[in-house]
């Protein structure tokens, strides 16, 4: 008989602790001021010879439009990165090499953007002289105050407060 009183009551329990889970986890874009690069910088040899390997030549270097391989200057803007983490390791990005470490922790962040492709949402968090840390869940994601819409990528801009850009999961 005992039995069936501690039973109503581990049961409630397990339901008032896990409560907090329901409402979802509100994710805030990192402080980038506390990120931390994890690998150094190419070398401009190192650069150049990625460039030889993977494009050859120049293809066109006065595109209105460059792609990767119309000229070296378009390719070194797209591979002059180094990999960045946030300091929790959810969130991480490609950040260019041409801005000191020092300056781009100086950066706050200005939107944030989410998409869902097969079951798997990804959070982008856009800041500054366009850096942005991504991070990936399977967690069912929204953007709070934002209506959901048929577009493939839902957009929130920040404003003046960085701590705006968050997105609410399951």
């Amino acid at each position: 008989m005992r039995f069936f009183r501690i039973v109503p009551v581990i049961s409630f329990a397990a339901l008032v602790f896990s409560a907090p889970t329901w409402a979802g986890t509100i994710l805030e874009c990192p402080d980038i001021s506390k990120a931390r690069q994890l690998v150094d910088c190419p070398a401009e040899s190192e650069v150049k010879r990625m460039f030889e390997a993977t494009c050859g030549w120049e293809r066109d270097p006065q595109a209105k439009n460059p792609e990767k391989c119309d000229s070296y200057a378009e390719f070194k803007r797209r591979k002059f990165n180094a990999l960045w983490e946030s300091s929790d390791g959810g969130f991480m990005g490609y950040v260019t090499c041409a801005a000191p470490a020092a300056e781009v922790k100086k950066y706050t962040a200005t939107g944030v953007s989410l998409s869902q492709k097969n079951g798997l949402y990804r959070i982008a968090c856009n800041y500054q002289n366009d850096v942005m840390m991504i991070m990936r869940t399977r967690s069912v994601c929204r953007v709070p105050g934002v209506e959901r819409s048929s577009a493939v990528v839902i957009r929130k801009k920040c404003g003046p407060d960085p701590s705006a850009c968050k997105v609410e999961c399951d």
